[in-house]
């Protein structure tokens, strides 16, 4: 998660195709990486059952140490249940079973979610270990604002778990606007938007606590 979500060189002055993926990936990160951040993304992530659902996240992160917590609002079936990623392990607190289930970093799964959106942090390192061909930043308009738009393509879909990301990222300041995954048929994984972020105080401690009476499950 550390290099991936971005900012503090702006580009409105350059053309798209001087900026390479990888390039606008790194500056971008280089802003989250300044502290603890907090993060509020809506929009739609597909149930396992294959439904697209309205999603409500909060999303915080420790990036000196890799820490990410997700804390769903929405969809209802998955309220009051977060997620904490650390680099080693994924834990899902499960809010109606009060339980604890943890899985290696490796086989990272979400419960109660078709698509693993522990990827939406692996951006450049995707690109890095081949999994995913970045083609050249667009120049593009979102809502109204100049943005940058980065098409991925998966190199085995089916290991990856899709076959298609894109990005948005707005020009000045520059920041994540939205991430959006798709499987080889074109049908949506995940599409979230990132409509508040903010710089707040957060400590190891805050990220990773669970119930103390709860239940806890370890996945090989």
């Amino acid at each position: 998660m550390r290099r991936v979500l971005f900012a503090l060189v702006l580009l409105a002055g350059l053309p798209a195709l001087a900026v390479s993926a990888d390039e606008l990936f790194d500056r971008v990160g280089a802003a989250l990486e300044q502290g603890p951040w907090q993060a509020r993304l809506v929009g739609r992530i597909v149930t396992p059952g294959g439904d697209a659902q309205a999603a409500d996240l909060i999303v915080k992160a420790l990036p000196g140490e890799g820490i990410v917590r997700i804390e769903f609002l929405r969809p209802d079936a998955l309220a009051d249940n977060y997620v904490v990623i650390t680099p080693e392990k994924v834990y899902n607190y499960l809010f109606l079973t009060n339980q604890v289930v943890v899985y290696p970093r490796a086989k990272a799964r979400i419960e109660g979610l078709g698509f693993d959106l522990s990827r939406m942090g692996d951006l450049r390192k995707l690109g890095e270990r081949g999994e995913v061909s970045w083609e050249k930043p667009e120049e593009a308009a979102y809502e109204g604002r100049p943005a940058w738009r980065v098409v991925g393509r998966a190199a085995d879909p089916d290991a990856a778990g899709f076959a298609r990301v894109e990005v948005w990222i707005a020009r000045e300041p520059l920041r994540l606007l939205r991430t959006a995954f798709f499987d080889a048929e074109g049908r949506l994984l995940s599409d979230l938007k990132w409509v508040e972020f903010r710089h707040v105080r957060l400590t190891r401690d805050d990220l990773i606590s669970f119930p103390p009476d709860a239940e806890w499950i370890e996945k090989k």
